[in-house]
């Protein structure tokens, strides 16, 4: 985990321009102030330098402030000799410069605390997702997985969305989905969504059971009337054939070639929306017609705050576009690690006008060749 430490010797966040217009401005004034100097008279300002620790206290450590105090000290009394009777006003600007370098010194010390809290924190914050939104295992069956997560603030580590995968007797099932708010509520609502998903997904044959079996475990948790989460389950059987069932989530995307299609599914409310019984009291939609994959095929997964994503003139992330173009500039099939990596810093170049959610992207792939250990024989499905 990188901080701002590294960056700087103050280790608050200065970085390389703030030192530089710090040290500029107080090599200003310490130039100014020793020509006005040798000016005519009426223009001796030699109080003038206890500005210049001051400034070098605004980005450096301690040592620097050290230093540019005694620099200032000194050159205070080299012009002592020039004024006669000020020794009085040389020792009261000495007492400044010092009591300004403490200040500063004490200052610094504290905003480095203040940056070893905020590592403490973050780190125990990424430890908490880690406990929470654990990295799904390299392989899963016949696919190569790839998961990648995308905080919209700048040092957040923790936040609403989710995704999961595991092998089940039903085949391979993967989750994604993204919990309405923001903070610890929203972490403790998508570990609620995750804990079910990873219980009943092995004793549940159908995708509508699974999602019924998690809303019933969203509700008996929530505080929030108004919380819910959008999920996506499918559902990867041996022979390939692929289910869907959205609740209130986008669809996943098949890659297959330079092609990119969206996976049939079947519609649902969002988890804790599903009325006073839940989804149990939902009519279970009609299934979508089932797709096969095949080795070779990719299965993106991903959360709203991708293509959420906007410019600088309102426009939102064309993730299809953007992606069919990325794979027809490499034909011989994205890796999974390779293409989230790629998506993230494709949408953060994309959104100059800011990205205000976060973002989760679940890849599972098909290396070309390779067989599902588990492979049934294929009963025909609809053709991608």
């Amino acid at each position: 985990m990188r901080t701002d430490r590294s960056e700087d010797g103050a280790g608050y966040g200065v970085g390389r321009a703030g030192r530089a217009v710090s040290l500029g401005a107080a090599a200003l004034m310490y130039c100014v102030m020793v020509g006005l100097q040798f000016a005519p008279d009426g223009w001796q300002t030699p109080s003038v330098v206890v500005a210049v620790p001051a400034l070098v206290s605004m980005a450096f450590p301690p040592p620097m402030i050290v230093a540019s105090a005694a620099l200032a000290i000194g050159t205070r009394w080299a012009f002592v000799p020039d004024e006669p009777g000020r020794v009085g006003a040389a020792i009261g600007t000495t007492a400044v410069i010092v009591v300004i370098a403490a200040l500063g010194i004490y200052l610094v010390h504290r905003r480095e605390q203040a940056a070893a809290h905020l590592v403490e924190i973050s780190s125990v914050a990424e430890a908490a997702q880690r406990a929470i939104l654990r990295p799904p295992p390299p392989v899963v069956g016949p696919f190569r997985i790839a998961a990648a997560y995308r905080a919209a603030a700048q040092y957040a580590r923790v936040g609403g969305d989710l995704y999961a995968v595991t092998d089940t007797p039903f085949g391979v099932r993967a989750l994604i989905g993204d919990v309405r708010g923001k903070g610890l509520d929203a972490v403790a609502t998508a570990a609620v969504i995750l804990g079910s998903f990873r219980e009943a997904a092995q004793d549940h044959a159908r995708l509508t059971d699974l999602a019924d079996r998690m809303d019933t475990s969203l509700r008996r948790h929530l505080t929030d009337s108004e919380a819910f989460g959008t999920a996506f389950l499918v559902e990867i059987a041996a022979d390939g054939t692929a289910h869907g069932l959205s609740c209130g989530h986008p669809p996943p995307l098949i890659l297959r070639g330079t092609r990119v299609a969206e996976l049939p599914v079947s519609p649902r409310p969002p988890l804790g929306l599903g009325g006073p019984g839940g989804l149990g009291d939902v009519d279970d939609p009609p299934p979508a017609p089932a797709v096969r994959l095949y080795p070779g095929d990719t299965l993106l997964l991903y959360t709203d705050g991708l293509t959420e994503a906007r410019a600088a003139d309102g426009a939102f992330y064309p993730l299809l576009p953007r992606l069919t173009a990325h794979l027809e500039s490499h034909p011989d099939g994205p890796d999974p690690a390779a293409l989230l990596e790629w998506l993230h810093r494709d949408s953060r170049a994309f959104a100059t006008g800011g990205a205000d959610d976060d973002a989760a992207l679940l890849a599972l792939a098909w290396p070309p060749g390779a067989t599902h250990p588990r492979n049934l024989g294929y009963p025909g499905c609809a053709p991608l």
